[in-house]
């Protein structure tokens, strides 16, 4: 009777075998299936290398190893602000990154004006705008906190186009606010699905840099919006008119593509972008709840 019953156990277990090898099988076939419909396996047919396609393009040189000095001076400034500071930093090329204070979470402040043009021009590219698609002004929309719209707008339509450049490089807040008319939850909540930023904020709408700069690098890799449109918007951050806070320190012979962000409510201080240093580009994305707005805490 006890070698029935093992036999009849025996005979189950290989019956969970099968049924989990061809499990696997389906499962390794969907997967096949899907990359074959990706564009990727068109650029990827010709290439018999195991290494990364894009690293023939590049010089070693173009790779920093040693970052350490670098995390050293910073995780000394996030200790002695550990309440108060993000920080995240990226090698482009190589991946190496420094993370400070990784598991803050801030007010993003004027950070947000970048995922609200993603989604803007994503509706263009899905044919429910066009650039030249003229867009009402409410008076409730009209705003003097950020940017100069508010002064000479008055009850014009402006283009989506001429909304974006001034959303982005004067980071105007009578922009956003008529934009907003164009936006629901359901696309903020359909981006972060689709890009896997499904933890860029928390309950709070608060953001740490390091789940921020993941923003940064949808755009560098076109991987939301097409080339053309990635690289209109990280070209309109590129004319920021704000030249305090990281841009301080970057030469300006370098582009830099940021979007900086001020609250004085919350008391946020914060830029983020990548720095197109030849060959080495990197992201990165300061966020600082500070004191005030004084010439040392923007430093």
């Amino acid at each position: 009777m006890k070698n029935n019953n093992n036999e009849k156990l025996y005979k189950k277990i290989n019956l969970y075998r099968i049924a989990l090898s061809i499990l696997s099988l389906v499962l390794i076939a969907l997967i096949v299936v899907f990359c074959l419909k990706t564009k990727k396996i068109d650029y990827l047919e010709n290439n018999t290398s195991l290494v990364d396609p894009t690293r023939r393009f590049s010089e070693a040189s173009s790779y920093v190893v040693n970052i350490e000095d670098l995390r050293q001076y910073l995780q000394k400034i996030g200790s002695q602000y550990p309440d108060s500071i993000s920080i995240y930093y990226e090698q482009v090329n190589s991946g190496a990154n420094i993370s400070v204070n990784k598991d803050i979470r801030l007010f993003p402040a004027s950070l947000s004006k970048l995922v609200q043009a993603i989604l803007i021009v994503k509706k263009v590219e899905k044919g429910e705008l066009t650039f030249q698609t003229k867009l009402k002004t409410d008076p409730s929309d009209i705003s003097s906190d950020s940017g100069n719209l508010y002064k000479t707008i008055g009850t014009q339509s402006l283009t989506v186009e001429e909304l974006l450049s001034e959303l982005i490089i004067n980071s105007d807040n009578t922009a956003q606010n008529i934009f907003k008319h164009s936006l629901s939850i359901q696309d903020y909540i359909d981006f972060q699905y689709n890009t896997g930023l499904q933890d860029l904020y928390n309950e709070n709408g608060f953001i740490s840099a390091k789940e921020y700069t993941r923003i940064l690098r949808v755009l560098y890799g076109a991987t939301y919006l097409s080339i053309d449109n990635s690289e209109k918007i990280l070209d309109l951050m590129s004319q920021s008119t704000f030249y305090d806070y990281l841009s301080q320190g970057i030469p300006r012979d370098i582009v830099f593509a940021h979007k900086y962000g001020e609250n004085l409510h919350y008391n946020i201080f914060a830029d983020s972008g990548i720095v197109y240093v030849p060959g080495k580009p990197y992201f990165i994305t300061v966020i600082i709840k500070g004191k005030d707005s004084s010439p040392e805490t923007k430093k």
